[in-house]
């Protein structure tokens, strides 16, 4: 990380990822549900006031999180906060929750960090940069076999059948569902751990939610894209992403996968 923004940002997340962390171990938290029946926890609230203040404090720039944000200017640039992605994950001590931080400005991110305080993994990026797992360029390894689905799937969802017929078939080495934080599974694609990684957003997503993986998986080498492969917009998208370690994992997989998604969908 070389700009005094990526620097600092990564003492602020540390920080934060030691006040989960702390939290968690010693099993002082509270939860309660939101309207929509999601969990939310005491420390989302609590970290992402931390994070506010302490960017507040460090930078003359605006910052907006998931948890009752101010409302942002988005034509200046602002801070994009998710305190703890993966809730759920977190109160039932998984270790696959992660701190989403981007800084962004004009639509595109300039510094992307995901951090998982319970793996100590910290990805972290910048704009025209390379991506970056504490000192370690990612990927790395790389990885064309290994597909993963993240996003509630019944069991006969066409995209699950789909999944489970190229298992079936040989042509998908190891098929995973993985729960907790959408953008930590995202690194790890950027990481090398899999190959190429499906998730839904039923509604629109918000600039923190996909944007730092985003670019992590862009300066990779990677792709995040929809169904037809088209990049998709990070802070607005709205249905499917995959997010892919390369080209050929992308287009590979897609080609399998959409003509068996096509097939099960017409059965429904």
């Amino acid at each position: 990380m070389r700009n005094i923004y990526s620097i600092i940002a990564k003492q602020i997340v540390e920080e934060a990822g030691r006040i989960i962390r702390e939290a968690r171990e010693t099993n002082t938290f509270t939860f309660t549900f939101k309207d929509d029946e999601t969990p939310i926890s005491n420390l989302d609230q609590q970290v992402q006031d931390y994070m506010t203040k302490r960017l507040k404090d460090s930078f003359n720039i605006q910052v907006m999180g998931e948890e009752n944000c101010d409302d942002i200017d988005a034509s200046k640039p602002y801070w994009a906060i998710d305190p703890i992605d993966g809730t759920w994950a977190f109160i039932t001590h998984e270790n696959t929750s992660a701190i989403n931080l981007s800084l962004i400005e004009n639509e595109e991110v300039i510094v992307a960090i995901v951090y998982n305080p319970f793996t100590n993994e910290f990805f972290h990026t910048e704009k025209d940069s390379l991506s970056y797992i504490g000192m370690l360029t990612l990927p790395l390894r790389p990885n064309n076999t290994v597909a993963v689905v993240n996003f509630k799937p019944e069991r006969e969802h066409p995209i699950v059948k789909s999944l489970n017929q190229l298992f079936k078939e040989d042509r998908v080495k190891k098929l995973t569902s993985i729960g907790g934080s959408i953008t930590y599974s995202m690194c790890m694609v950027a990481k090398g751990a899999f190959s190429n990684y499906i998730a839904h957003f039923s509604k629109p997503a918000h600039a923190w939610d996909l944007s730092a993986a985003c670019l992590i998986i862009k300066n990779s080498g990677g792709y995040v894209t929809d169904l037809e492969g088209k990049e998709i917009d990070p802070i607005h998208h709205k249905g499917f992403i995959v997010a892919s370690a390369n080209a050929t994992a992308r287009d590979d997989f897609l080609a399998m996968v959409n003509p068996l998604l096509e097939q099960f969908s017409q059965a429904e």
